[in-house]
């Protein structure tokens, strides 16, 4: 699938509407096979040439978790992510878009000390978005830090606190897992140091304090 603003993490659970007719059957014969199938996003800066709906070259490949079918014909599902992938070569384009791919490996980029050092940091800053007003669930933060996996934690933490979707695809094709990790990292220390600027034009207050200041 082919998808505007939609990058698909290894990890991350996605949900999907299914509704077009070419990806009805798509999603028919990926139950009836191995229910993997992959996400690209859209690549806007070359749409409008001569392919349609072009992907990008490094897209996210899934399994189907589970699927609910409606009785108009369209279906629910949740896709996990599994993979980070690169197209090959496009093979068809009817009746859905096929392509042959390879897996694309993660490279450490650094030493075990910084690898280890992802959790713990990426938790803090969360955290501190938390105490300033952003609107994350707790939950995120508790099922972050049950994560065993350094790389697996960033990947979901970027797909489920990322706001840019131009971003999360930069991040999908960065293969070095400590670059990923500092670029991720200047994403939330932005986005903390715009919470701090809210905060101080509010003068502390919170949302429902706003008209007595």
């Amino acid at each position: 699938m082919t998808l505007s603003s939609t990058v698909l993490f290894p990890q991350a659970m996605m949900p999907l509407f299914i509704f077009e007719p070419r990806y009805r059957q798509m999603l028919q014969e990926v139950l009836l096979g191995n229910r993997i199938f992959a996400v690209a996003a859209l690549d806007e800066e070359s749409a409008g040439g001569d392919t349609e709906e072009p992907p990008h070259s490094i897209a996210g490949i899934g399994i189907v978790r589970a699927c609910q079918k409606n009785p108009d014909g369209t279906a629910n599902l949740i896709l996990q992510g599994l993979a980070r992938v690169q197209f090959d070569s496009i093979v068809t384009e009817q009746p859905f878009r096929k392509a042959r791919i390879h897996q694309i490996a993660s490279e450490l980029g650094g030493n075990q000390q910084e690898l280890d050092a992802i959790q713990p940091d990426i938790i803090a800053l969360v955290k501190t978005q938390i105490r300033l007003g952003a609107a994350i669930p707790k939950e995120v933060v508790q099922f972050l830090s049950n994560m065993k996996d350094p790389e697996g934690m960033l990947d979901l933490a970027i797909f489920t606190l990322c706001s840019s979707s131009n971003l999360k695809q930069r991040l999908l094709e960065t293969r070095e897992i400590i670059y990923r990790y500092k670029l991720f990292k200047q994403f939330l220390l932005a986005e903390i140091a715009q919470l701090q600027i809210d905060r101080k034009l509010k003068g502390g207050l919170d949302e429902g304090e706003i008209g007595n200041n």
